[in-house]
């Protein structure tokens, strides 16, 4: 702003310099013809008076002298005529020059004008932009007061919010704790049933046999007995078939002899005890509280309870006896595909969300978190030399060996296809594997090496949901097939010893 009125000022001052230039310049060509009309009024005068000095002289003189004399006059008089028609002349030109000097100075005035309107126009403008700004500024921090304001609130509020949350978390830590403790006297409770109850089998079973009778003593010492004992005995035919649920089954786990749990996609555990003739089963209870399909099951002989994994993100722990929900383990940000016991007081759960979990039975409070950037589909315990290590099947075709204590696998094997289950072996130094390329693998848990591979030519795998297991010895590995058939090989020889038919295959 000041550039500009430092320029307006110089511009007016140039205007007024080349206006008192001109008014200059005027003045003299006015004196100039000021000085010509007094030299045309003296020259008449002059010729008046030598007019009347001829005629007062004429007698005196003779007419040629006095000729000679008005022609020197007149020739002075033209003389000094030409040379004011040359002065008039250069002042015209002078005029002309100036005028149109004025002319120009009077355009250049003309723009300079124009241009300072612009300028005028324009610093207008910007004031009046200038004066929004201030208005716009002046709200701004108005608002920017009220945020402060609002903020400093909203911070002591979370402050206040976080405290309460302490607190709370304090109060639920100490019901958990006191749940803990409940759930802990609980199955010291139970444990302490089932041994008397192992005690009084014990007693009728004493009380039934003749333990004085040599036949039977001997019985029992023969190789042929502890042969028999020892051996699995390959299924012939299907004994009974039953309805567990009201959609599909996707697994079937084993209590005891006479006792087992079904999950289903009917969200619900079963629990079935089958009659002593091997003919049908009895629903014993139902164990509720999954919101989606139950998808593996793991059972504990001595604290009586069942571990389900589900669709629904959770795992959960009830009691068999009770038909209690003890636990429910959320966290996973996708559905549980497996989840099994682990050591003594905690349970290791897979999901589809590409993480494994490690959970806290007495807190419920996920323990570590493993990251392995694949979905899992199942997960096994009980494996290798170590109560801390367990196995992982998954989707990228790798079956991963861990060690609890570490957040990365230990090794990891690459099968043929996805891996969709596991099993361990009675030892734990062997692991069974079904894949997805219709094919069984038998790992060794001690060098990670591949011992046996089973398969067959109708043998095919349906979904990624597919089993295998060991028998009840480890003689023979079992697995389903697509063609609602169950297949049946020796463990050591890999040979295909039986394919057990059912009625829809039939």
């Amino acid at each position: 702003m000041t550039t500009d009125a430092d320029e307006l000022k110089s511009v007016r001052l140039e205007i007024l310099n080349r206006l008192k230039q001109k008014e200059c310049q005027q003045k003299n060509l006015r004196t100039m013809l000021s000085h010509y009309c007094m030299l045309d009024q003296q020259l008449q005068q002059a010729q008046r008076s030598r007019s009347v000095s001829v005629n007062q002289e004429a007698p005196n003189g003779t007419v040629d002298e006095r000729l000679a004399v008005m022609k020197e006059e007149m020739a002075n008089v033209y003389r000094l005529k030409s040379k004011n028609d040359q002065d008039l002349i250069d002042a015209n030109r002078k005029l002309a020059d100036s005028e149109a000097r004025h002319s120009l100075v009077a355009s250049q005035r003309d723009k300079l004008r124009k241009e300072v309107d612009v300028m005028l126009d324009k610093m207008k403008t910007l004031e009046d932009e200038l004066a929004d700004l201030r208005e716009k500024n002046t709200a701004i921090n108005t608002e920017r007061v009220a945020l402060v304001a609002t903020c400093n609130f909203l911070t002591e509020k979370k402050t206040q919010l976080d405290t309460e949350r302490f607190q709370l978390l304090n109060k639920i830590r100490e019901l958990q704790e006191k749940s803990a403790e409940y759930m802990n006297a609980e199955i010291a409770l139970q444990e302490e049933r089932a041994q008397l109850r192992i005690r009084e089998q014990i007693a009728r079973a004493t009380a039934d046999l003749n333990l004085n009778d040599d036949r039977v003593l001997a019985s029992f010492d023969t190789p042929e007995a502890d042969e028999f004992m020892m051996t699995d005995v390959l299924p012939s035919e299907v004994k009974f078939r039953m309805t567990a649920h009201e959609g599909e089954v996707h697994d079937v786990e084993w209590m005891s002899d006479d006792m087992f749990a079904s999950a289903g996609s009917d969200s619900k555990v079963r629990i079935w005890r089958v009659s002593p003739n091997k003919t049908d089963a009895t629903k014993v209870s139902t164990l509720t509280g999954c919101v989606g399909p139950v998808n593996r099951l793991d059972y504990d002989a001595q604290r009586h309870v069942v571990l389900a994994s589900s669709n629904d993100k959770t795992c959960r722990l009830w009691n068999v006896d009770s038909q209690r929900l003890l636990s429910t383990f959320s966290g996973h940000s996708d559905k549980v595909s497996a989840a099994r016991l682990f050591q003594s007081h905690n349970v290791i759960s897979g999901s589809a969300d590409r993480t494994i979990r490690q959970w806290d039975i007495s807190s419920i409070r996920c323990l570590r978190s493993y990251l392995v950037g694949s979905t899992i589909f199942d997960i096994a315990t009980g494996c290798g030399t170590s109560q801390a290590n367990f196995i992982s099947s998954h989707f990228d075709k790798k079956v991963r060996f861990w060690d609890a204590r570490s957040s990365e696998p230990t090794h990891a094997v690459e099968l043929g296809q996805k891996v969709s289950s596991l099993d361990v072996s009675l030892d734990g130094l062997q692991v069974l594997a079904s894949c997805r390329d219709d094919t069984l693998s038998l790992i060794d848990t001690r060098n990670y090496g591949i011992i046996h591979l089973y398969s067959a030519e109708q043998y095919k795998t349906s979904c990624d949901s597919t089993r295998a297991i060991f028998s009840s010895t480890g003689e023979f590995v079992l697995a389903g097939s697509s063609t609602s058939s169950v297949y049946i090989w020796n463990t050591k020889s890999t040979k295909l010893e039986k394919v057990v038919r059912t009625a829809r295959d039939e």
